[in-house]
């Protein structure tokens, strides 16, 4: 049965607000499992919240689903008559924003462009310059706005896609209704995104593995990890590759990153991107930028958010790994 939304709008203040207060001994808890990707949350506290947070979770989902046609995201794409969310109001304000601040190379009306190369929850015709430059005329997010707690299109075709900060978001999201509940520990991985805050049970640092990507798509999975990064107090990391998402076309593999400014994928030759920002909605969106932004606007994009931090991996003309990395990066290493 689909969850109610008035009912989720009238009770996530009541979740969000009611921090528990009690003496009884903590314990971590773990919470696991896959619906859309993996999740893996793990807590510090007395009781077992994961009813609540699965009901967050179930929420978050039923408002910004593309493969479900129900969700308010369908119903918006599909150009229905739907009451926005506060999720979906959320995701859309913060979509704007993010793009605003890196020019465009992470957009949320990317959709149409998405489903052209098969990346998305539609496929479509095979991809043509000519194709890509019609669809191009109604990508972009300068062409949708919010009013009056509703969307404004300027084309009926113009579709939005939340994918490339719904589990930075999610993560955000349950890291505040954990911090509600005076939670001190704990760790939100949704997807490889991640929120942690405090230590882990051993009372060490949380710790996160970043892996070195394969060269080339469709190369075997490396295991091998490329850093360790060693998080303190309160953070939120996200990591990009195209290595385990890509479709093959005329022979030729493409990964899942495509370049807005073009309508094609991005090739840039990066090949992973780690970023550590404030919030984990901040850093998903800038690690797909910096995997779809052209190598000539790369050093542009960085200094777009000086707070951040990131970690790229990439390969030079003779196929050799290197590495950009920001000034303060080493201190979580």
């Amino acid at each position: 049965m689909p969850i109610n939304k008035q009912l989720t709008i009238a009770m996530f203040p009541i979740l969000f607000s009611s921090a528990a207060r009690c003496t009884e001994k903590s314990e971590y808890h773990v919470l696991s499992g896959e619906r859309h990707t993996y999740y893996r949350i793990t807590y510090n506290y007395p009781y077992d919240l994961n009813e609540d947070i699965l009901f967050i979770y179930d929420v978050f989902y039923e408002s910004l689903n593309p493969f479900d046609q129900q969700s308010t995201l369908s119903k918006v794409n599909n150009n229905e008559a739907v009451i926005l969310d506060t999720i979906f109001i959320e995701a859309f304000n913060r979509s704007m924003e993010l793009a605003d601040k890196t020019r465009g190379a992470f957009d949320p009306t990317c959709s149409p462009l998405i489903n052209l190369w098969g990346f998305g929850f539609k496929n479509m015709e095979n991809p043509s310059d000519s194709l890509i430059k019609e669809i191009r005329e109604y990508v972009g997010h300068n062409k949708v706005s919010l009013k009056n707690d509703s969307i404004q299109k300027e084309d009926s075709r113009l579709q939005l896609n939340f994918s490339a900060i719904g589990d930075g978001l999610s993560c955000d999201i349950i890291a505040r209704y954990l911090d509600s509940k005076d939670v001190n520990d704990y760790m939100v991985d949704i997807g490889g995104e991640i929120v942690s805050k405090g230590k882990n049970k051993a009372g060490n640092n949380w710790s996160v593995g970043v892996i070195k990507p394969p060269k080339y798509l469709g190369a075997d999975k490396f295991s091998e990890f490329e850093i360790i990064l060693h998080l303190t107090g309160k953070m939120a990391i996200a990591t990009s590759g195209n290595y385990n998402n890509y479709r093959s076309q005329n022979g030729k593999r493409y990964g899942h990153t495509i370049n807005l400014h073009t309508g094609y994928p991005a090739n840039n030759r990066i090949l992973s991107v780690t970023v550590i920002a404030g919030d984990c909605t901040t850093a998903d969106a800038y690690a797909t930028a910096i995997m779809a932004v052209e190598a000539s606007k790369l050093n542009e994009l960085l200094l777009t958010n000086g707070e951040m931090e990131y970690y790229i991996i990439y390969l030079d003309e003779q196929d050799n790994y290197c590495i950009k990395q920001s000034g303060n990066m080493d201190r979580y290493m």
